[in-house]
């Protein structure tokens, strides 16, 4: 039986998994800290996740070190030999050397052999910031490339420059890593990534997904997509989101498309905490997107809500443009773009609810007071994302601030956001019949109308219309009997009629 979470161990420190990893070496091997540990850790920084590279065989250490500090291990990628531990919130990423996983010698080197294979190594990383090592049993900091110098420069420098040619996903990393550090890229690292963006079309779903992600988790990923835009990176990875700039709106806005989902999504996190914090979303893994921070798919949300416009966007005979339908659209989109990244189904199902249902709230502002139906109908709506469409819309309205907008109707629909996330319930209704009941008693076959039925029937539940089994089967009885009556009248074949 796993242990609840009030026996979990307390989370491991870097300094615990170096103790630990140097004795999991084997006999004539040695080992490094590498890259964004010791970036983290300079920089006075929590550190996370702990890069680990060893001059000797990566499985038996991984497997060791795994044993020694309990975690799980699995290999992260057959081409490389890497692999990965998992120790409850903190990974250890554990590599070989690079040049001894191409040419893997008969025993150990000598300190000038090892000394030149983990220069090489670190030079064919990508930013020299990123370039540093310390070994497993000493202090002394080996940086070939002057990473802590660039470090202490605020300064963004490639460690070759083919660094972004040789794997275009280092642009959007070039773009995380500057703006998540405020580090400035100098002129040959933003060179290379105009260079480069193209050749991100070759980059694989899944590792644009995780790396996007990850963008999406820094403290200003608003200017990090603006800066794959400027690159020409955004038009090959995202050309949907890309696509936004220059649309222009109607006077209820200040800014493009583009201009203002970026706005919307700086206020995703003041949004959340504002209305009570991270513990009322959904974790990432019952959203279909695990091992990310807990921001990161509302995060995703507020990045796409808008992107059906450019299709949508018309002019009318009085000049007012309009969006019909931009949210059934981007949904559509959505949909489109989680196949493309690899994202699971229940994600895309995760963005769909909530792109289609971003403009909801905005209209239960219209419907003062709201009653327990209508509440009812919102939260099926947008179920079991609730407290996410509340984020989604708020943010989109922060950003929303033209010369018809006005203060009051923005503090409105604060109100009404906050009377929605405190009134609606938070749990789905009492389900009173089944969908064979209802066909049984609707005499019924499959299909949608069983689907109908039962939706009409848990929003009278819900609203507190109905509260016994014997009160659903008249109720529905009833609500047949009427549509039926209704189809009748609508029909072109009635009997007598021509």
């Amino acid at each position: 039986m796993s242990a609840g979470p009030e026996e979990s161990a307390p989370p491991l420190s870097p300094d615990e998994v170096t103790a630990a990893a140097r004795f999991a070496l084997g006999p004539g091997e040695a080992g490094w800290l590498v890259g964004g540990c010791l970036r983290d850790e300079l920089l006075g920084l929590p550190v996370r996740d702990v890069d680990i590279v060893v001059d000797g065989a990566a499985e038996p250490f991984s497997r060791n070190l795994a044993e020694r500090l309990g975690g799980a291990v699995f290999a992260s990628s057959d081409a490389f030999g890497t692999w990965r531990l998992v120790l409850g919130d903190m990974h250890v990423d554990v590599a070989p050397l690079r040049a001894r996983a191409a040419a893997p010698a008969a025993g150990p080197p000598d300190p000038a052999t090892r000394g030149a294979r983990l220069e090489a190594d670190l030079r064919a990383r990508d930013f020299t910031v990123d370039a540093m090592a310390r070994p497993l049993d000493g202090e002394e900091l080996v940086d070939p490339l002057s990473g802590l110098d660039d470090l202490a420069a605020r300064r963004l420098r490639l460690c070759s420059a083919s660094a972004l040619d040789d794997d275009p996903l280092r642009v959007v990393r070039l773009a995380r890593l500057a703006r998540r550090f405020d580090l400035l890229p100098d002129t040959a690292a933003t060179a290379a990534a105009l260079r480069a963006a193209a050749g991100l079309a070759a980059v694989s779903g899944e590792r644009l997904r995780d790396e996007l992600s990850a963008v999406l988790a820094t403290g200003d990923a608003a200017a990090a997509f603006r800066d794959l835009a400027v690159w020409g990176a955004l038009a090959v990875i995202l050309p949907e989101l890309d696509d936004l700039r220059g649309v222009e709106q109607n006077p209820y806005h200040h800014l493009d498309v583009f201009e203002h989902t970026l706005e919307a999504l700086t206020y995703v996190r003041g949004v959340v905490v504002q209305l009570g914090g991270v513990g009322h979303l959904t974790p990432p893994s019952e959203a279909g997107l695990p091992a990310v921070p807990p921001l990161v798919p509302v995060s995703w949300a507020v990045l796409l809500h808008d992107i059906g416009k450019p299709a949508a966007r018309k002019v009318d005979e009085e000049g007012r443009v309009l969006f019909w339908h931009h949210d059934e659209i981007g949904r559509e989109m959505a949909t489109a773009i989680a196949s493309r990244l690899r994202m699971s189904n229940r994600f895309a199902a995760y963005l769909g609810t909530l792109i289609r249902q971003h403009l909801r709230l905005g209209f239960l502002v219209r419907e003062q007071p709201l009653t327990r139906r209508a509440l009812a109908r919102y939260r099926r709506d947008v179920s079991p994302w609730v407290f996410e469409s509340v984020v989604v819309s708020l943010c989109d309205r922060l950003a929303t601030r033209g010369e018809k907008t006005s203060p009051a109707s923005m503090a409105r629909h604060y109100r009404v956001a906050r009377s929605v996330w405190t009134a609606v319930g938070k749990a789905p209704a009492p389900q009173m019949l089944s969908g064979a009941e209802v066909m049984e008693l609707l005499g019924l076959e499959p299909g949608v109308a069983v689907g109908q039925a039962l939706d009409v029937l848990e929003e009278e539940v819900e609203a507190g219309e109905i509260a016994t089994t014997a009160e659903a089967r008249a109720f529905l009885q009833d609500w047949w009997g009427e549509r039926e009556d209704v189809d009748a009248e609508r029909s072109p074949e009635r009997p007598g009629e021509d």
